[in-house]
């Protein structure tokens, strides 16, 4: 199982249960139940000409499926079969290190694994690369599960006890080879103890790998399910800190001068932070319980892995990540409040200051026309009162003073801007005045 980026946008009604493609027998109906929040199928196919990267045991075809999480993260599940009679536990740990470290170099058909996917879902209808989607790649996150079956199972559970020894093949495949298994060390291997059982069953697991021995198909796809989940938990973690960081240094580089410019970045920080949330909710909180599917089995599996994995710790300090994002954003919005309301007084200041003004200059056009009233020496009868070049004087007294006013007005209105404070401005210095205390005068002395 891989995790695969970026996102892919699959619509609705293009996906179906992921139950279509695995056989989960009594657990389908709590997938189904749960569809909405599980990983959805969007292809399943059988191939034939595959080729594992170098170091890979041969195989004969495979099956390929490709799931989208609620949140469009995609899943690739590869499902392959190795004969029986291949070298044993050292050829499983070789092609699990192969396919874990060299996944990129798989090819179906002779191309690219990545590639093919991309050509699949073209075909599916759904736009790739050149609509806007960059190209599919192999994420960081893998988890491999091993079901051995004949000799192998025999010999797996012969050597199984109870207790938390763990057998030599059991490390070599586990640990993909890269530690001598003669050396007696496990690297916290893990061994649920509802699910191992003497002679019958077995399952050890790590981070990346587990090898499940003795239970039916339904049960082991519903233990590869649950790997899933938790695969795209860990994945969904790793990408909500990258973008949450992101979101920080966007809050950092923005030069942040006018109103508009605080109401965008605000913006851009609003819908950054809904994004981490969700993925917050559907691509970590969901699967990191088993209500999803409330089997014995399958929650006991999903409960060691997800302790091994350290899904809880990375779960609290992810959430406290994005709490210190939903900060910033506050003070941004604090910054953005104060600065509309100073740009609002400002500018209430201006316009009053322009109308009293004006209602003290207002007076001259009052007098001009009382001027044009009066019967005097300075006013020919004979002329017009609009006639500017005999009376342009008395009309320049009377006027220009107040489109100057209004000119003044307008200019202070447009200079007004946003004022934020720096991030690392020093707070002016407050005055305190210390109150003097005097000694109390009795009476007598």
């Amino acid at each position: 199982m891989y995790n695969l980026t970026p996102q892919v946008h699959v619509p609705d009604d293009m996906l179906r249960p992921l139950s279509e493609a695995l056989g989960l027998g009594r657990f389908t109906a709590h997938v189904e139940a749960a569809e909405l929040l599980l990983p959805r199928l969007v292809l399943h196919e059988r191939v034939v000409d595959i080729t594992l990267p170098a170091n890979a045991v041969r195989v004969d075809g495979a099956a390929i499926t490709l799931a989208v999480t609620p949140r469009r993260d995609p899943l690739l599940f590869v499902d392959v079969e190795i004969a029986d009679d291949a070298d044993g536990a050292d050829a499983i740990a070789e092609t699990l290190y192969a396919t874990w470290q060299n996944r990129a170099a798989t090819r179906v058909d002779g191309v690219p694994l990545t590639e093919w996917l991309d050509a699949r879902l073209r075909a599916y209808g759904i736009p790739d690369g050149s609509a806007g989607r960059p190209p599919l790649e192999f994420g960081r996150n893998v988890h491999q599960s091993v079901f051995p079956g004949a000799a192998l199972a025999r010999g797996l559970l012969a050597e199984h006890v109870p207790g938390d020894a763990v057998g030599q093949d059991v490390v070599t495949i586990v640990l993909r080879g890269t530690l001598d298994s003669h050396t007696g060390a496990t690297l916290g291997i893990r061994r649920p103890e509802t699910l191992n059982n003497t002679g019958q069953t077995m399952v050890a697991h790590g981070r990346g790998v587990s090898v499940i021995v003795g239970y039916a198909p339904p049960v082991e796809n519903a233990f590869g399910l649950a790997a899933a989940g938790i695969l795209t938990a860990v994945a969904a973690v790793h990408r909500i800190r990258r973008q949450a960081f992101e979101a920080l240094e966007l809050d950092r580089a923005a030069a942040v001068e006018t109103t508009d410019d605080a109401r965008a970045l605000v913006g851009q920080l609003s819908r950054r932070l809904n994004d981490l949330q969700l993925d917050l909710s559907f691509s970590v909180e969901a699967y990191a319980d088993t209500i999803l599917i409330p089997e014995l089995l399958v929650e006991s599996f999903h409960a060691s892995l997800r302790d091994v994995s350290s899904l809880a710790d990375a779960l609290a300090n992810t959430s406290r990540i994005v709490e210190r994002v939903n900060a910033v954003l506050a003070t941004r919005r604090v910054d953005l409040e104060t600065a509309s309301q100073q740009y609002a007084e400002d500018r209430d200041r201006v316009l009053a200051a322009v109308i009293a003004v004006g209602s003290l200059i207002a007076l001259p056009p009052a007098l001009l026309l009382a001027y044009f009233g009066v019967n005097s020496s300075d006013v020919d009868s004979r002329r017009s009162i609009l006639d500017i070049q005999h009376y342009g004087v008395a009309y320049a007294i009377a006027w220009l003073p107040f489109l100057l006013l209004i000119a003044v007005g307008l200019v202070a209105r447009r200079r007004i801007s946003l004022r934020l404070s720096a991030p690392d401005a020093a707070a002016p210095a407050r005055r305190t005045r210390r109150p003097r205390l005097r000694r109390s005068r009795r009476r007598g002395r």
